[in-house]
């Protein structure tokens, strides 16, 4: 008989491996390539308790325990930690801080992560209830709080301060200040006290004066000044500003700031709450006032109030001192509050531009104290001195100020995979603007934000995948950019999907043309991105905005759809802006305004030199005299935005990759546009790429517009719902394309449209018994690859019979194997492709089996490895078993080249495919990490470091349009 500790463990031990088979068929365990021991698992759930022991059964209720515990067994790892978030919503009412301590140790990981499942809500806010009618549409509400509220969330939407758009009329009373007064006053001088207004425009405020807030703009800029006060003085309403902070508004040079005339925003005050939407909240009374949306009702409704400025802290001490090894996963961040800068006990938010704010008073030239004036906002997640760190698959959303802020000293560290939205600042801040140079504060007259061995450039980090949707729209930051990166080294900014911004979409770079000598920005990329619907609400800038200096720099193959005109100031596609230098541009396609000022803005101004810009597509080619020393084509122009099949394809390849389809909400991108996402111009009876449709039972169609009855023929052709591509109708004409689902019931028409040029013959599914050649492509001039015969066939297109054979002769296969690839239609499945060296009945390398569908327009691949062959030879192609397949276009080769002996062989079998580049992906996304020895095979760039730089010159490779490393 076991005894009863036995039993014991052996019940623990299948209740593990239950467990971790389920989570490993889930797909959500994250696999090291350390061997380790068992991981160690606890559990955190909303109903649970901090006396727990943290079981599946009886978890922790907190984070802050979880954290806590796993302090005391992380110190020397022998396999990663799991703390699992049950579903529901933690309440969050303090900053849940990590620090060194937290860290994974001896190479692994600490997760904390989703119950597979289900969704954990860390919500920094209370729920308000119990409202009750106060007039109308006007309801109102308890609400037990001191300090003004700017932010209001109801039924997962962001409602708005009231507010009333006013003239000023001048600045009233004088503030002055002398240098040294306080921490805050660095220089000397006097401003406006207050703003004078017609009292026609702004009635008498009664309640709480010093909850109004003002904001003003330029085409760039918007500024948020606090009252203290309301007046009424010699025939006008006057809002006292608080001080010093209105006054520290009002010094920005270049026509940023604030001023005491033009066009105003009052908001905050009861007597403007007249819209649905628009709340107000009664600190003195502590009343929560809300004017109802059409539909909603109060009884039922989601109301939160946030009640924290920051979710996450997570930080080190030092450079030498940082938080390591922790990844967070497929959780919701919700509900952050922010209440302004401030300052001397005033508040506000005043800047230049992007997403930061004046901290002192000074004169109006910010570059003299290279930016240690400014300081950045602070984010729902914040890091700095971290290592390796990783926010994979999480929702971050309804933010007082910035989504998620790596400020300082972050390194390593990949943002891969999130929904990012209704963020009030910039949804991801990458590095400071006081990075000019390192390490120096100690010679800033100790300003600095961050001392010498603190400060460090945020180096190596990734953000991959990502949805940023609904960023900087809320009035007094609209500056903002939903990616912002200041002095940062090697980052990637690739494949992220951006919509709706009020100012631009990626902002890279700092420091204008005055620090020529500042050698922190360098080495970045921002490449496959797909940005759409920027500078909603201010202008002066473009979709992808640079400035100063980064050599190094590549911005590549993006996609740019929703550039307004140039009405209340000038907009651009891309802007260049000052100091920009030593940059490369190239394959970007702009479906723009044509009312903008420059569809690049490159032009020579402000010591802009060294750019390469090229191969740029646009839907208007405008621009400005070339800076010095720079490569750059006129862009050329497609006015009606049906883009070449080469463009549409980067179209196509833009945003967030297929496998992270599922992180795009419904209803954002309708399934048409996803799949179709840009009007192409093709030849007929050519292939073009889409995305799946996401069903395979669905059917997608390009058809003419109008289309109600599908039928295949030259004008319609299909492809299923999972397809990746489809062929062009065979008739010249305007198509559009459709999704029908299994029922045959339309659910989706493109706006998007195909235009066919020439007219082809759909192949015959009959033999013919014309001998025909089938053309072997050539890549790069390489030699080995010939024009070859096939016994029959038609043209491009030959029909494969039982016994039939293609033959390639002289083909070099280098130091190893080589990869082949074919597009084939079957009549019947069940067939094989041998692959034979020198003679048709010769030995045997490879086989290949066959499998369709029996439509002719519904191809599949087929793949095979040809091992243990070198040197040159014939290859020869036999098709047995099985009758009637179409050998489409034709087969390619991939042949090694002159490599290194173990360069890009990453599972050490002798060659470099496929598996190698998905064994480097799964390295690059933290699922499986490398071994020091295959990290050396893996940088194939030789450049010390192993990224995304290296998967792209791997796939070049393997498809051979490169022929070696």
């Amino acid at each position: 008989m076991l005894s009863r500790i036995a039993i014991k463990r052996h019940i623990i031990g299948v209740i593990v491996l239950l467990f971790l088979v389920s989570v490993f068929s889930t797909g959500l365990l994250s696999i090291h390539t350390v061997n380790a021991a068992e991981p160690v698992i606890y559990y955190v759930s909303p109903n649970g308790s901090d006396s727990n022991p943290g079981t599946i059964d009886a978890p922790f209720k907190t984070i802050t325990k979880a954290r806590d515990i796993v302090r005391t067994i992380n110190s020397n790892m022998t396999g990663d930690i799991y703390v699992y978030l049950r579903g529901g919503t933690y309440n969050i009412t303090d900053t849940i801080t990590f620090g060194p301590q937290d860290s994974g140790t001896n190479g692994y990981r600490i997760y904390y992560k989703a119950y597979p499942g289900e969704t954990p809500v860390l919500n920094g806010a209370t729920k308000v209830t119990g409202w009750t009618r106060h007039s109308d549409n006007i309801y109102k509400a308890k609400l037990n709080r001191s300090t003004k509220l700017r932010n209001l969330y109801v039924n997962d939407a962001r409602a708005s301060m009231t507010s009333k758009r006013v003239t000023a009329r001048g600045g009233h009373g004088t503030y002055s200040v002398t240098a040294g007064q306080a921490p805050w006053a660095w220089t000397s001088g006097s401003k406006s006290d207050g703003v004078r207004y017609d009292l026609s425009e702004v009635p008498e405020i009664t309640r709480n004066k010093d909850d109004l807030e003002i904001v003003n703009g330029t085409t760039w800029n918007e500024n948020i000044v606090c009252t203290r006060d309301v007046i009424t003085a010699n025939g006008y309403r006057v809002l006292l500003l608080q001080q010093p902070y209105g006054s520290i508004a009002q010094t920005p040079g270049w026509g940023a700031a604030f001023t005491a005339s033009g066009t105003h925003t009052i908001y905050n005050a009861f007597e403007f709450l007249n819209y649905p939407g628009q709340f107000y909240f009664d600190k003195t009374e502590k009343t929560l006032y809300y004017y109802i949306r059409p539909g909603e009702n109060m009884e039922t409704a989601d109301v939160w109030v946030p009640v924290v400025e920051k979710l996450i802290e997570i930080a080190g001490t030092s450079t030498s001192n940082r938080v390591k090894n922790i990844t967070f996963q497929g959780i919701t961040f919700a509900h952050t509050d922010y209440n302004l800068v401030d300052v001397g006990g005033s508040r506000g938010k005043s800047t230049c531009q992007a997403s930061q704010a004046f901290i002192a008073f000074y004169n109006d030239n910010w570059h003299n104290t290279k930016y240690d004036l400014v300081d950045t906002l602070p984010g729902m997640i914040n890091l700095r001195n971290c290592d390796s760190i990783d926010f994979i698959e999480n929702v971050v959303k309804h933010s007082g100020a910035d989504g998620i802020s790596m400020v300082n000293d972050v390194i390593n560290s990949k943002l891969i995979g999130n929904y990012i939205t209704d963020i009030t600042s910039s949804g991801i801040t990458v590095g400071h603007p006081q990075h000019v140079y390192i390490g120096d504060g100690g010679n800033r007259a100790n300003r600095a934000k961050y001392p010498s061995g603190v400060e460090g450039v945020c180096k190596n980090n990734t953000i991959s995948n990502n949805v940023l949707y609904d960023i900087s729209m809320v009035p007094g930051f609209g500056g903002c950019a939903a990616i912002t990166a200041y002095f940062v080294d090697s980052l990637e900014i690739t494949y992220n999907h951006v919509q709706k911004t009020a100012y631009n979409g990626i902002h890279l770079g700092w420091g204008w043309c005055n620090f020529t000598d500042s050698t922190t920005c360098k080495n970045n990329t921002i490449n496959n991105n797909r940005v759409i619907d920027t500078l909603s609400r201010l202008h002066d800038s473009g979709a992808i905005y640079t400035i100063g200096q980064m050599p190094g720099t590549n911005i590549n193959e993006n996609y740019i759809k929703g550039i307004p005109p140039a009405v209340y100031g000038p907009t651009y596609g891309l802007h260049n802006d000052e100091g920009t230098a030593y940059i490369i541009e190239n394959d970007n396609v702009l479906d723009i305004d044509p009312g903008v000022k420059y569809t690049i803005n490159c032009e020579d101004f402000g010591a802009k030199h060294n750019l390469t810009i090229l191969r740029t597509y646009a839907t208007v080619s405008k621009m400005g005299i070339n800076p010095p020393n720079s490569k750059i084509d006129p862009p050329v122009a497609v006015s009606d935005n049906v883009w070449p099949l080469q463009q549409y394809n980067v179209c196509l390849n833009s945003g967030i990759q297929e496998e992270y389809r599922r992180i795009m909400p419904e209803g954002l991108l309708p399934t048409q546009d996803y799949v179709f996402p840009a009007s192409c111009a093709a030849e007929a009876g050519s292939i073009i790429n889409i995305r799946s449709s996401g069903d395979p039972s669905n059917t997608v169609w390009f058809a003419p517009s109008g289309t109600t009855s599908f039928v295949e023929g030259a004008t319609m052709t299909k492809a299923a719902g999972d397809a990746t591509s489809i062929i062009a109708p065979y008739t010249a004409g305007t198509y559009k394309l459709f999704i029908l689902n299994s029922q045959g019931v339309k659910i989706g028409e493109s706006e998007a449209i195909l235009r066919v040029s020439g007219s082809a013959n759909p192949p015959s599914t009959e033999p013919q018994s014309a001998f025909t050649r089938i053309e072997a492509e050539s890549y790069n001039g390489q030699s080995g690859v010939r024009t070859e015969e096939c016994s029959e066939g038609g043209e491009d297109v030959g029909y494969i019979e039982n016994g039939d054979y293609v033959v390639y002769k002289n083909i070099d296969f280098g130091n190893g194997a080589a990869s082949f690839y074919a597009r084939v239609a079957s009549a019947t499945d069940g067939g094989n492709i041998e692959l034979r060296i020198d003679s048709v009945t010769g030995p045997l390398v490879g086989t290949c089996t066959v499998v369709g569908n029996g439509n002719w327009q519904e191809w599949v691949d087929a793949t095979c490895e040809v091992s243990g062959l070198k040197g040159i030879h014939d290859l020869y192609l036999k098709f047995t078993g099985g009758d009637g397949y179409l050998l489409n276009l034709n087969w390619f080769t991939f042949v090694e080249g002159n490599n290194d002996e173990y360069l890009g062989d990453l599972n050490g079998d002798g060659k470099v495919n496929s598996t190698d580049l998905q064994i480097l992906k799964r390295h690059l996304l933290r699922i499986t990490l490398l071994t020091e020895e295959n990290l050396l095979n893996a940088d194939v760039n030789k450049d010390g470091k192993v990224n995304s730089s290296d998967f792209t010159i791997i796939k070049r490779y393997i498809l051979r349009i490169i022929p070696k490393f």
